[in-house]
């Protein structure tokens, strides 16, 4: 007999979160990640097939968080946190390391004459004298200094504070001859860390790091703007290849030395703008976009080894696509269930894959009721699966929930998509509302742990993709330019409406949920409506004004989401899209929920709605996860597991039967 799944099997899950070809096509190797129950961490390692065969632990990874192989395929190089430090490996059967760091690392590629690793190190710089801080006696037990900034960005979401550095390029023999050696020098931004995957790799000929960056001094006032740089290796001398005003990003030569490969945004001031695919000549000079039509952000981009196509990444609707474009544009899908490898909620967006020489794909595959495998595609477009990591814990529970597609009439003449998952059992089940953050993101097609838990306590799970999802086109997403929240909420409205119609579902007995910008949406909700019998919102926003003035991305992305206007601009604006100025308007219980170490949404948010609702007489209950910060995937599993169990607890408390 199959036992329920609960909260605590968070810690039974892996994860797959890469997964790399070697370039002979022989060897797949991918990055576990489980969850400790004894350490509350989690614990990556890598395992390899070979050949198509069972898959065998790599010793001597764990703690891996980046792997690559070299240009023959015979060597893995990676990065790997031994405690408070982080290093460069190479693993060739055995691991050795060549390089240590105790500050962080990023990014990792090889040469293409595997002679030479490049990877990214942040280097701090001392605080200034003019503050005259003291130096303790040898021996005292000071408090840590004062922290001091003069950015208008300091600190980002889960990498805490940004220090008055930069993450500079080193290379390395990987003979190991010499130390590491810098290569960039002076200023370098490479990029919002949330939004804008730095890049890097070399040129073909081996020559020139390309990289994407700004030298600009005053980038924390413009930080999406990046450029391609090619920088010499020899002496460190830099070219800028690309002009364009927006974020720039992974820069790819072509196997062949001819081409340059990479994405762009090209900035208008809106709130969602496609990354667009473009290749340039190697050596310079004007570039043209590959896609002119397509509406759709390019995500990873790959190479093929003849040089005459590239695999990307996109999201398109509720999936994600792996698809083989020409040169000439020819777009080829290959595969639709593409995936993160992050479990814990149904979240498009970057996926891994590479490409072996045949032409072979492998990536990280998911579903509403896979959690993630690996998958290879080969040239002629079959598809394997190669893994069943979660298989045991899966048959263990009976096996996990599908989703149903439901395409509804939303607002403003809009079609939108939506997924309802349902428990075992007859129905009528009462219905969760869970709503994506963002808001300019998607769900859709993918696994999350916490729907398989509110299923398994009897729930069935609603999500949508109102207006500003992405994955639709750049009008639909922006339909919520300078509007949010607003005409979102009518189409999660029109979705519940279609949804309880449905005669397996109890439309008396409705709940909602949401995290960040769906935590916005659900206190949203409850201000403008009663239909909902309890609600959880998990770190969202409730004053505009304060959350521009206070968060990482408040006065960049914030300042685009409002329409260019300062909040004394427009006071108005900024108060009639809070949900703090309808606290009183509230009736439905709401459980409130932040992250102590929360900087894209701050815990001040979620405490100035507790305090409104008490003094509104509305009931609200408060809980503060220690050390938390935003992202969902890189919270301690124990305080995830707890999210969901009072989650599940508190609408327990308001469930009709």
């Amino acid at each position: 007999m199959p036992r329920t799944l609960t909260p605590l099997d968070v810690f039974a899950f892996t994860n797959v979160t890469d997964a790399r070809i070697s370039p002979d096509g022989r060897r797949v190797v991918a990055t576990l990640t489980r969850r400790d129950i004894a350490t509350d961490t989690r614990v990556s390692r890598l395992v390899q097939s070979v050949d198509r065969g069972p898959w065998v632990e790599i010793g001597d990874t764990e703690g891996v968080t980046l792997a690559r192989f070299s240009p023959d395929g015979d060597v893995l190089a990676l990065l790997r946190r031994r405690g408070e430090r982080t290093e460069v490996v190479v693993h060739d059967g055995a691991a050795r390391v060549l390089h240590r760091s105790s500050t962080p690392l990023r990014e990792l590629a090889w040469s293409p004459d595997g002679r030479w690793l490049a990877f990214q190190q942040r280097v701090d710089t001392a605080l200034p004298e003019w503050l005259g801080l003291l130096t303790p006696p040898a021996g005292a037990a000071w408090s840590a200094p004062p922290k001091h900034t003069h950015r208008m960005m300091y600190r980002h979401d889960a990498m805490g504070e940004l220090p008055e550095a930069v993450y500079h390029v080193f290379v390395l023999e990987v003979d190991g001859a010499a130390a590491a050696r810098q290569v960039t020098r002076g200023m370098w931004h490479n990029g919002l860390p949330h939004h804008i995957p730095p890049g890097l790799g070399f040129s073909a000929d081996g020559t020139e790091l390309l990289i994407a960056g700004t030298q600009r001094e005053d980038w924390d006032t413009v930080p999406s703007h990046t450029d391609i740089h090619a920088i010499r290796l020899a002496d460190g001398a830099v070219r800028r290849l690309t002009e364009i005003p927006g974020p720039t990003a992974h820069p790819a030569a072509s196997p062949d030395g001819k081409w340059l490969a990479f994405t762009a945004v090209n900035d208008r001031g809106l709130s969602h703008q496609l990354r667009r695919l473009h290749v340039m000549p190697a050596g310079g000079g004007v570039a043209r976009e590959v896609l002119p039509g397509f509406d759709r952000s390019i995500g990873e981009v790959a190479w093929a080894a003849d040089a005459a196509s590239m695999v990307v990444s996109y999201d398109d609707a509720g999936c994600t696509h792996i698809a083989r474009v020409t040169l000439d544009g020819t777009v080829t899908v290959l595969a639709r269930d593409a995936g993160s490898g992050q479990i814990e909620m149904p979240y498009g967006g970057a996926v891994p894959l590479s490409v072996a020489r045949d032409g072979t794909v492998a990536y990280v595959r998911t579903a509403t009721e896979v959690p993630c495998d690996v998958a290879v595609v080969t040239p002629n477009g079959d598809t394997a699966v190669l893994s069943g990591f979660n298989a045991d814990l899966a048959a263990e529970v009976g096996g996990f929930r599908g989703a149903a597609l439901m395409t509804v009439a939303g607002g403003e003449g809009r079609s939108v998509e939506a997924w309802l998952m349902q428990p075992a059992g007859p129905g009528p089940h009462p219905l969760v509302l869970e709503i994506h953050g963002g808001p300019y993101a998607q769900y859709g097609t993918r696994f999350s742990m916490k729907y398989q838990m509110l299923a398994a306590a009897g729930y069935a799970v609603l999500s949508v993709n109102p207006c500003g999802s992405t994955g639709y086109g750049e009008d639909f997403a922006n339909a919520l330019h300078d509007r949010f929240p607003g005409p979102d909420f009518e189409d999660l409205m029109a979705a519940v409406d279609a949804a309880v119609l449905r005669p397996e579902i109890d439309g008396d007995n409705l709940f909602i949920t949401g995290v960040s910008g769906g935590g916005v949406l659900t206190l949203w909700t409850v201000t403008h409506t009663h239909r909902f019998r309890a609600a959880v919102s998990i770190k969202p926003v409730v004053d505009w004004q304060s959350w521009l003035l206070s968060a990482d991305i408040g006065p960049s992305i914030g300042m685009v989401w409002m329409g260019h206007e300062l909040p004394w601009e427009a006071p108005e604006k900024y108060r009639a899209r809070s949900p703090l100025a309808f606290a009183q308007d509230a009736k439905t219980p709401t459980l409130l929920m932040c992250g102590e170490a929360d900087s894209r949404t701050p815990p001040s948010e979620a405490l100035q709605m507790y305090a409104a609702f008490k003094l509104a007489g509305v009931t609200s209950e408060l809980m503060r996860f220690p050390g938390t910060s935003h992202s969902s995937s890189v919270m301690r599993p124990s305080l995830f597991a707890a999210e969901v169990s009072a989650t599940v607890g508190w609408f327990g408390r308001y469930r009709a039967g």
